[in-house]
Order: structure tokens, then sequence, then C-alpha cells
């Protein structure tokens, strides 16, 4: 379903942005479950949603600038496209196990903004403050809510099986 556009509608590029980052920052939240995080305490679904939501300001502001030039959305996608190579290029050099997480919600994050800022941008629903202020609640929400799940171990305190020794027989426990 295309957004609600109309020529007379105001041109709101930040409004927009944030629109489409709420929409992507909800499917990265969400896509970021099954992903195999190697820091469950810092990168979970609320950071996943809160970087996304940064890269869809970025998307907004670079779209202020270029909307009104006659290859403005090529400009603003192949940007974004450095920008998630950018972050492959980030994230190898961190941790261990962080492109395989980080890529795939790059992707989501700077394809979204990039695709989506432009007609959202256009669109009556970013001239109403109030429903992109519903639409950024709703992404926060999602991601403060999903971040105690996903790949995180059960959370049981057990201490794990001594190696030095076999388990104990059934005679040695009556001892």
């Amino acid at each position: 379903m295309a957004p609600d556009t109309d020529r007379d509608a105001p041109d709101s590029p930040l409004a927009g942005a944030l629109l489409a980052g709420a929409a992507a920052s909800v499917a990265a939240a969400l896509l970021s479950l099954p992903l195999r995080s190697p820091h469950d305490g810092l990168l979970n679904s609320a950071s996943v949603t809160w970087g996304t939501l940064a890269v869809a300001v970025a998307a907004g502001l670079l779209w202020r600038r270029l909307r009104s030039r006659p290859n403005g959305r090529r400009t603003l996608a192949l940007t974004m496209a450095a920008g998630w190579a950018a972050s492959a290029v980030a994230a190898s050099a961190m941790l261990s196990g962080v492109a395989e997480f980080a890529l795939p919600l790059a992707a989501v994050a700077f394809g979204g903004a990039a695709v989506l800022t432009p007609p959202l941008a256009r669109s009556r629903l970013a001239a109403r403050p109030l429903a992109v202020a519903a639409a950024l609640a709703v992404a926060a929400a999602v991601g403060v809510a999903l971040a105690g799940y996903g790949d995180a171990e059960s959370g049981r305190l057990e201490l794990p099986p001594r190696a030095d020794s076999a388990p104990y027989t059934k005679e040695e426990t009556l001892l």
C-alpha cells in the first residue's frame, strides 16, 4: 500500500524519515530475535531500535538537502548503501560474531531509510506530529519490550558439570 501522498502535502523530510525509521526499527527488532548476538547486554533489540532510528535521522537530514535535486533519490539510496558497507567494515573490526548479527539488521535500517523516507516525507501522515510521535513510541516500546528475548541463555543459575570426575553413581550418593 502506497503512503497517502498529495502534491499539496507539506514536505517533511525529517518526519518522513522518523516514520520510515519507526517501521524499519520494528522490522529490525523482530529480525534480531533469531540472530546470535555476540553480547546480549549491548546488542539486543533495544539497541537495534535506537540504532535504526539514528540511521533514519541521518537519512532525513540528508533527504532534506537532496530532495530538490533531480537525482536525489538515487543519491540517497547510494549514500545509504555506502553507509551499510561502512557498517560492514566496522562490524568486522569489532567483536567476533558482530558482523553476522549486525549486517542483516543494518541492511534493514539503511534500506528502510533509503526506500521509505522520500515517499513518507510527502505523506499527510508526516505532517501530523502526533502520528510521528505515536510511531516512534510504538517502535521504542517494541525495541525495549523485546530486549530480554532472543538467543540468551535461560537465566538459571547452575554450575557446569565437573570435567575431572565421572557422574556420581547411586552407591556414592548413599555415603
